[in-house]
């Protein structure tokens, strides 16, 4: 035989073991939920066949009903008031409850019996419906309260019943204004709001038609015109006026219509005050009615902290979705870590940018995308902001994928902070590899032109001063022989200045790239140097893609630093002969300086006065820009031999 499950919901271990006890040798198995959140999530996530709820220790109540109705509709529902020999405990009929099958019933009947054992008075039903609309529920059966007298202990029940599920504070009035104001003695009551901002009570009017007295108005707080109200707002104490009416709101109505007293008693939480419950009676309050006023604004101001919390919650959650579709649609990747620097939220593009599966990164160390230098870094920002108290800091890292590519990022970082506790932070990720790559070219070109004013401050000065030497001479000599040198001179500045403005105009040097073979480009450049003194030998071709304007530059260079600064004769080009991909450009002179070899493509290296760094610079300049590797060496006949390799 299955055992009915039943959920004993109570925060007092005296109640759930006087429950269980209740219920030793029945066929049921007992399950325990401390709080409301703890219910309703048991409700959520089992099987419950019915359910016992103690509210003098659940202060939402509501809500594990509510969550009865939801998740196990139908299942019998106990509210159970007080403890020991005061005990009440009321069945809560919602019209879900209908229709029940035969195991339902005799479970409701068992729990009826076992549990009207323990409860004095007997107990008995009471309707509740989420509006409640009728006018007073003491027509039907009702929570007692053995320490009151019936008619209040009557309303008392009433009102408790009617706000078991209750979400609006509409409601909350007018279900008191109807069960207090039926009251013999009682002239009228009402429900007002405190407004913080204001400092005043805004009375819930819900129904104006239903009353003669004033309500459209506020009444202030704080400034003295309502000392009643004053005190009880600031002691979050009832306060009771006889003779000094006045003191409280419509104290002049009150006095009119024959009101021997009034009293005004705070609906509050421990952290906040909702506002304020005003009775008017018509003869000076008993003891017992005192009691009853206090355990009316208690039952109230639950149900307002329940409506405030669920406002609360439902205002949280739409910001919760809200944001997350913002981050979920964001075209940057934004991530959540907890305080040990674990994800616990990733959105789509992170995902993306990473290659990870979203389940593969939440619950990971950060150290999944980043190395331990960037995760320092990361933590010196977070550590920073808390010292400063700021709100977000800026931080590069670099972000390694899953299949090994490491791509540079700028991380934005907020933190997390709750009463003084840190408890994670939020990134937001932005490849920055475009960034990165200007940053790059802007250095380069910043470098060149510190190259451009090397140039011009050494290897036009040499020539330049050649020159100036011999028109010196010729005006001391009056002889034009030494017009020649000063003609070189010009001519050689004339070369730098080109290759200058060459390096300027052509900073990229792989704008137009074609189809090309090393013969034909080579033969092409031997004509621009167009010179009698050596000889070309294109040793065989090979094909690649490259930018021929470029490339032309590279070879003329090439060719005239063999023929000018190392006397070849023969200058070869081939592909390598040991079946690497590229090839070389190699002469039979003089070979290259010892001097300068460490630093050969180095715009500020020279060679005297002819300068030798600028037209070398331009050849692995225009190298780089294609990709390939140069590498200076001597050749077979000493001479010097250049090699240019592609990158696969």
């Amino acid at each position: 035989m299955t055992r009915s499950r039943v959920l004993c919901v109570s925060g007092d271990r005296t109640t759930r073991a006087a429950v269980t006890l209740s219920l030793t040798g029945a066929p049921v198995n007992v399950v325990i939920a401390q709080r409301a959140p703890h219910a309703v999530s048991r409700l959520q996530e089992e099987s419950i066949d019915a359910v016992v709820v103690d509210a003098a220790t659940v202060s939402d109540v509501p809500s594990v009903v509510g969550a009865v109705e939801t998740h196990a509709p139908g299942s019998p529902t106990f509210v159970h008031w007080g403890s020991g020999d005061d005990a009440v405990v009321s069945e809560v009929v919602t019209g879900s409850d209908t229709g029940r099958d035969d195991a339902t019933d005799r479970l409701a009947t068992l729990l009826r019996t076992r549990l009207e054992a323990d409860a004095d008075p007997p107990l008995e039903a009471s309707s509740t419906a989420s509006d409640d609309a009728s006018p007073s529920s003491r027509d039907g059966p009702t929570v007692q309260d053995p320490d009151l007298p019936e008619e209040l202990a009557a309303a008392l029940g009433a009102v408790r019943c009617r706000l078991l599920d209750v979400r609006s504070p509409g409601i909350v009035e007018r279900i008191v204004r109807e069960e207090w104001t039926a009251l013999e003695g009682i002239a009228f009551a009402w429900i007002g709001e405190y407004d913080r901002g204001e400092r005043e009570i805004v009375p819930w009017l819900t129904d104006p038609d239903a009353t003669s007295w004033p309500l459209g108005r506020t009444f202030s707080v704080g400034d003295g015109t309502y000392p009643l109200l004053d005190e009880a707002i600031e002691t979050t104490e009832p306060r009771t006026a006889t003779e000094a009416l006045g003191d409280a709101p419509l104290g002049a109505t009150a006095r009119e219509r024959g009101v021997a007293s009034t009293t005004v008693v705070p609906l509050a939480s421990s952290e906040r005050v909702y506002g304020v419950l005003m009775i008017y009676a018509d003869e000076a309050l008993s003891d017992a009615d005192e009691r009853a006023i206090r355990s009316l604004a208690d039952a109230v101001s639950a149900v307002l902290e329940t409506i405030a919390v669920h406002g609360r919650l439902d205002q949280q959650e739409r910001a919760r979705q809200r944001y997350e579709r913002l981050v979920q649609t964001a075209g940057d990747g934004m991530y959540v870590l907890d305080d040990q620097g674990h994800f616990t939220t990733v959105n789509d593009a992170l995902v993306e940018m990473t290659g990870y599966e979203r389940e593969a990164l939440l619950g990971e160390h950060a150290s999944i995308l980043f190395d331990e230098d960037d995760i320092d870094a990361a933590r010196s920002t977070i550590r920073s902001l808390l010292d400063r108290d700021a709100a977000t800091d800026t931080v590069e890292m670099t972000l390694e994928t899953k299949s090994g590519q490491r791509v540079p990022t700028e991380a934005q970082i907020a933190i997390l902070v709750h009463r003084g506790l840190f408890h994670g932070s939020v990134g937001v990720i932005r490849d920055i590899t475009e960034r990165k790559r200007n940053e790059r070219q802007l250095r380069e070109r910043n470098e060149r032109l510190d190259a451009f004013a090397s140039i011009v401050s050494h290897d036009l000065r040499n020539p330049l001063s050649v020159a100036q030497g011999y028109l010196d001479l010729i005006e001391q000599t009056g002889s034009i022989e030494h017009v020649p040198e000063v003609r070189g001179g010009l001519d050689r500045m004339e070369s730098i200045v080109d290759n200058v403005l060459t390096i300027a105009r052509d900073g990229d040097w792989t704008t137009d790239v074609e189809p090309l073979d090393l013969e034909s480009i080579a033969d092409e450049a031997w004509d621009h140097v167009a010179t009698e003194e050596a000889s070309l030998s294109v040793d065989g071709s090979v094909g690649f893609e490259g930018d021929r304007s470029s490339l032309l530059r590279l070879f003329e260079n090439l060719f005239r630093n063999a023929m000018e600064h190392g006397d070849a004769d023969v200058i070869r080009v081939g592909p390598f002969e040991d079946g690497r991909r590229g090839f070389y450009v190699a002469d039979d002179g003089d070979g290259l300086p010892p001097d300068v070899r460490d630093d050969l493509f180095d715009p500020s290296v020279s060679t005297g006065s002819d300068g030798l760094g600028i037209g070398l610079w331009i050849v692995s300049e225009v190298a780089t820009g294609h990709g390939w590797t140069i590498t200076a060496t001597e050749s077979e006949n000493g001479g010097a031999r250049f090699e240019f390799a592609f990158d696969d």
